[in-house]
């Protein structure tokens, strides 16, 4: 791991969020420590320069979902999802050393400026304005230096050959080089509670959320959303318990942990002020309330668009969503396509189904983003011979599966030949903690520890049906008999749980880490696509394919640590079956 010295990275520009290669663009000066230390703006780069490793990540998270049966890439196999795993070709080896990268630049912060007092504006007259700031800054390093920590835990937590349940070696300020080599993991629960202490003091410090314009909230204002806050926090809390809870992490099942992980969940249900209905899905909205933590925005953007439109509609369909994950969403009442009581067909699979369906998923004869009359552009034909199918509109494009992904998209036109004016860009939000996710933690750690879905245990407000029932009634469910179904007893409630929460979050790199969690990835299907022809009288026939093989095994359940990091650190014990 490099460990840089007197060097501080600062990103000269403000943090406005863009897209991937605009980050690499950005202009970065190194600015040494004296420079740093006595330049109260300069000085709060140290910060704001690490939020750019966590925004606009969508590429990543789509990498992570072809791991999954959730989905392939349009233009080459997903061979780490079929064959041999290793610490030398993990493709999450990147986290450990910008986790301590990240971490080590946080403590520079509080050692160099937070501990010294710099004030960031020196002149009269701004001591209200430099008291928050002092805290904000020091509230959001916290924050960040929580998330870093609970990046490493998430990837890289398990067992050692011994069976210990390890996290990783907690830092606690600058090290050298030689010091860091003689760092040991620590136990997973000790990782637990030093990312919570390091979440509560950012509690303590930031304002729950940002809002109000900046002359009535200084350095709390709207202006600064983005940033960490109290709310993100409170989030974050709850995401690190769930997994503490889980099978994988927590093999004795010991039920206090579901419990605790409930009751963070509910902390910040009641902070975001109490169980409400979700927002619309609307991946352009920049004042969405159910994105708790959300990255500052590009506001002009379409790179998005121009990589997973279909052809047709000038994209390169890029990203390929599986018949497996098509399969998952029920009929537009709520029941599974292979329930007795759906109103599926599988002559006409795409009639009748979950509104998610139709708002994450281009499929065939698709001409619909949100227009009354579904006739946003011509229809799709990904059918054998058709304009979206290989060899179609591009001879070089189309899609493994018979689906492109539609979810985080806007409805933009670029077709040349258009004379009028059309909308090409719009603002793209990216979502770290978002609200959807928090209920669906709260749903299911409520159930593993109480083991009754419809009943409220004593301590909690709201039952995990209740708040189940609010994923699914923003899918179009304002009656939803199969839920009444499920939440009979513990075990089907928590394969409707998995499922619900396999299409809430699909494609933002939650299952692959949700599989390991559940020690459910071993146990995965192959992936499946589809292959559709167009008959005589224009309707289609739908034959099932295979696409990619899924291999896992159970030592996939945690991950390897890099080799590199093994060579320089030999204290570092390996998680088990690697």
């Amino acid at each position: 791991m490099k460990l840089t010295n007197k060097i501080l990275t600062i990103i000269t520009l403000t943090i406005g969020i863009t897209s991937c290669s605009e980050f690499l663009e950005d202009e970065i000066q190194y600015t040494r420590e004296e420079v740093v230390t006595t330049s109260g703006l300069k000085s709060r780069g140290i910060i704001d320069d690490i939020y750019t490793d966590y925004s606009f990540r969508y590429t990543t998270d789509f990498s992570n979902e072809y791991l999954t049966d959730n989905g392939v890439a349009n233009d080459t196999e997903t061979i780490l999802a079929t064959g041999y795993w290793g610490p030398t070709n993990n493709p999450y080896n990147y986290v450990w050393q910008q986790s301590y990268d990240n971490i080590r630049q946080i403590y520079q912060y509080i050692d160099l400026v937070h501990n010294q007092d710099l004030q960031v504006y020196l002149s009269e007259g701004n001591q209200i304005l430099n008291e928050r700031l002092i805290d904000r800054y020091y509230g959001e390093a916290l924050f960040l230096k929580a998330w870093a920590e609970w990046e490493l835990l998430k990837v890289f937590g398990g067992p050692s050959e011994s069976g210990e349940m390890l996290g990783f070696p907690i830092v606690n300020g600058i090290l050298e080089n030689e010091e860091y080599a003689s760092l040991s993991r620590n136990t997973y629960d000790e990782c637990v509670t030093q990312i919570m202490e390091d979440l509560d003091i950012a509690i303590a410090k930031l304002p729950l959320v940002y809002e109000g314009d900046e002359n009535a909230n200084p350095a709390f204002s709207a202006t600064e959303t983005g940033r960490a806050s109290g709310l993100a926090a409170y989030a974050l809390k709850a995401k690190v318990a769930l997994y503490a809870a889980s099978p994988a992490f927590n093999p004795s099942n010991d039920l206090s942990k579901w419990e605790l992980a409930a009751s963070y969940a509910q902390e910040l249900i009641v902070q975001n002020g109490g169980l409400r209905s979700l927002q619309s899905f609307d991946f352009d909205n920049e004042t969405n309330s159910d994105h708790i933590w959300r990255m500052r925005n590009d506001r002009n953007n379409n790179a998005l668009e121009k990589s997973l439109y279909p052809p047709s509609l000038f994209g390169s369909g890029s990203v390929n969503p599986s018949q497996n994950l098509i399969d998952a969403f029920p009929d537009a009442n709520g029941y599974p396509i292979d329930n007795g009581l759906s109103t599926y067909n599988n002559t006409v699979p795409y009639v009748s189904r979950d509104e998610r369906f139709y708002k994450f998923v281009f499929y065939n004869d698709d001409q619909c983003f949100e227009s009354a009359d579904c006739s946003d552009f011509n229809a799709l034909e990904i059918y054998e011979g058709g304009m979206d199918y290989y060899g179609g509109f591009n001879n070089s494009l189309g899609t493994r599966t018979g689906y492109y992904l539609k979810k985080y998209l806007n409805n933009l036109n670029f077709d040349p030949s258009v004379t009028t004016a059309v909308t090409t860009t719009l603002p793209k939000v990216y979502v770290q903690l978002e609200l959807n996710d928090i209920y669906l933690g709260y749903a299911e750690a409520l159930n593993e520890a109480f083991g009754e879905p419809s009943i409220l245990p004593a301590g909690f407000n709201f039952t995990a049906k209740e708040v189940l029932a609010k994923i699914r009634q923003r899918a179009g469910l304002s009656t939803d008999p199969y839920l009444d179904i499920s939440a009979a007893n513990q075990s089907d409630f928590r394969n409707l749980l998995k499922n619900e929460r396999r299409i809430e979050l699909c494609f933002a790199g939650e299952r692959f880490h949700d599989l390991r969690r559940w020690k459910d990835i071993d146990n995965i299907e192959d992936i499946k696509g589809v292959k559709i022809s167009k008959n005589s009288d224009d309707t289609f026939s739908f034959e099932n394919i295979d696409v990619e093989r899924r291999n896992y095994e159970a030592k996939n359940y945690y991950l390897p640590l890099p080799y590199s990091e093994l060579l320089i650190n030999t204290n570092l014990k390996q998680n088990q079956g690697w």
